[in-house]
């Protein structure tokens, strides 16, 4: 009897363990599979490997507890394509992509190939707060406000500002900033969030949690979410939709795998059930049921959603720049109450192109 009780004691163990343990059966073979994507340039990315991809590769691996960067194809690696190509970046969220993601794989991006990426991006805040150019936009910032977190800079009040007055009465934000009805999408509103926290804003402010009660009624019986809902495109839930909002939920300090955001809080779904659902035998990650091929951005994106994390995930004392890269303005951290009002453009940037589907799935950002 005592054996019995043992063995069934035991076995009862074994399956709790394994049941608070949901995610490590997935990561592995992604990984594996982001690994056959290298390119003989040492770099990621179809038909040819560009610097938001690669860095996309790296940060997503370094999620997991790996490291790319030192990944080997025709004796290239990520590290040796970014020090040939970094130095041409214009764009402030290709800059933000790369900031993030050698911080997480153990590099100081201030010195890459003599370049300071760092102070570089700090010389792209405008006086109105916004970072990046007119070409750029709510995805653009949000990612380099994400890297200036990461790299433990001060982050202007301005800066902050402009993005809690982009959010929409919904509680959403629209990949080109425009603040009318209806223009707002989950995955921008999601980058927003994560931006918004990384920065400093608490995430009981009432703007953050306008945004959390849209994405409650933006789910999905299966657990995921659209791209947004209504949308002529259709409103099935995808797998970059679901990884973004994944990471917002998690910076708001919630469980996107717990009961709380199970559809309708009881034994349905939750966001991560649907996450891992996605996934091809393959070990990519498809982007919608209905387009099942595997997809490089879905599986980056997925990767950190399924590891529970957020970004940024990594941070590094980086230092000051050295005194030619000097006179970036000194500005105190966001504080105080008064300030809080407040795979994703990385994907929406393209709608007005080429239409929800096609952008979700093509758009990345290069250079």
């Amino acid at each position: 009897m005592y054996r019995k009780r043992l063995v069934v004691g035991t076995l009862t163990c074994l399956i709790l363990i394994a049941m608070t343990i949901p995610v490590l059966a997935d990561a592995p073979t992604a990984v594996a599979w982001l690994k056959t994507q290298q390119n003989t340039d040492g770099g990621f990315g179809s038909p040819a490997s560009s610097v938001g991809t690669t860095a996309d590769v790296l940060l997503a691996v370094a999620a997991t507890g790996d490291n790319a960067i030192a990944w080997s194809k025709a004796g290239k690696t990520p590290l040796d394509y970014l020090t040939a190509n970094v130095g041409s970046v214009k764009k402030a969220g290709t800059l933000g992509k790369v900031i993030t993601a050698l911080i997480a794989s153990g590099k100081n991006p201030r010195d890459v190939g003599g370049v300071d990426l760092v102070a570089r991006l700090e010389k792209m805040i405008g006086s109105d707060g916004k970072i990046g150019g007119d070409d750029e936009y709510i995805n653009d910032h949000c990612t380099a406000m994400i890297a200036l977190a990461a790299a433990r800079r001060p982050i202007p009040t301005a800066t902050v500002n402009y993005l809690l007055g982009k959010q929409i009465d919904d509680g959403t934000w629209a990949w080109n900033g425009d603040t009318s009805a209806g223009s707002g999408d989950n995955n921008t509103a999601a980058m927003a969030v994560v931006a918004l926290i990384a920065a400093g804003v608490p995430a009981d402010n009432p703007q953050i949690q306008k945004t959390l009660a849209h994405f409650k009624e933006q789910q999905n019986q299966d657990g995921g979410f659209p791209y947004i809902n209504p949308s002529p495109y259709g409103t099935d839930s995808d797998s970059n939709s679901t990884a973004v909002v994944m990471w917002a939920i998690k910076a708001a300090g919630q469980d996107p795998a717990g009961v709380d955001w199970k559809y309708n809080h009881q034994d349905g779904h939750s966001p991560l059930d649907r996450l891992r659902a996605f996934q091809n035998d393959s070990g990519a990650f498809r982007w919608k049921d209905s387009m099942s091929d595997d997809n490089l951005l879905s599986t980056v994106q997925a990767l950190i959603a399924l590891e529970l994390k957020t970004l940024p995930f990594a941070t590094m004392d980086v230092g000051e720049p050295k005194a030619e890269s000097e006179g970036t303005p000194v500005i105190l951290p966001v504080t105080g109450a008064d300030l809080w009002a407040q795979t994703v453009i990385m994907l929406g940037s393209g709608l007005a192109l080429t239409g929800v589907g096609i952008a979700l799935r093509k758009r990345r950002t290069g250079k």
